[in-house]
């Protein structure tokens, strides 16, 4: 752990929104100290990159690494309705050319690594095995964090400003019952791999495949 008790910054969580804002913070001169609890990135499900992420991944620094990766590359989509009629491609680069037209089927446990050690070598001070206990408020103000490191010590950590991206945690959302649900939201989803299944070629191999149900009940 830092060596102060003190950043401009202090970020919850080393997910893919914790990685960025850490990042390009620290881009711009900032002291930032990024606590996460889990010892190295975790297991999530998948993740199907959009197009304009291009930007912000051209920000961070972070295409280089993506385009010498091992990860599929996406170049576009296709739908099947609930009748199963399959749809033309929609490849990006016919409706948006640009350098943008193309991007990644990523495994969020490697992307989720590399995103961590490209903030550190912009400056990020990435603290894991830290468990974020509570947020310390001055008044209304959020002023630092109470810790707990892997070997148990609790210790104050403060900053100028606190960044909550601690995703399904929520620490100050929770902290404050702010969360207001959408029953409109209110779904659910079931996941698979299959092992063996047929890829397509070329520019067609990393293409997401959307299929609609009946009725407007969900889609996969």
């Amino acid at each position: 752990m830092n060596s102060t008790n003190h950043s401009d910054v202090i970020i919850i969580g080393s997910g893919p929104g914790g990685a960025t804002a850490s990042t390009l913070i620290a881009q711009r001169g900032f002291s930032v100290t990024l606590l996460e609890r889990e010892l190295t990135p975790q297991y999530r499900v998948g993740e199907s990159l959009i197009p304009e992420t291009y930007w912000t991944f051209k920000r961070l620094k972070m295409l280089e690494k993506l385009k010498s990766s091992h990860f599929v590359k996406k170049n576009g989509v296709q739908f099947v309705n609930s009748s199963g009629q399959l749809s033309a491609p929609f490849y990006f680069y016919e409706h948006k050319p640009g350098e943008c037209s193309q991007t990644w089927q990523i495994r969020r446990i490697e992307f989720d690594s590399m995103m961590l050690q490209n903030a550190r070598e912009q400056g990020v001070a990435v603290n894991q095995g830290v468990r974020v206990l509570d947020v310390l408020f001055n008044d209304d103000r959020a002023v630092g964090v109470l810790v707990k490191d892997a070997d148990g010590n609790r210790k104050k950590l403060f900053a100028d400003v606190i960044v909550d991206a601690s995703g399904q945690s929520s620490m100050i959302i929770n902290k404050f019952k702010l969360r207001a649900p959408d029953p409109s939201l209110n779904k659910g989803a079931i996941w698979t791999y299959y092992e063996g299944a047929f890829r397509d070629e070329g520019k067609n191999e990393g293409a997401t495949i959307v299929l609609s149900l009946k009725n407007s009940k969900g889609w996969f």
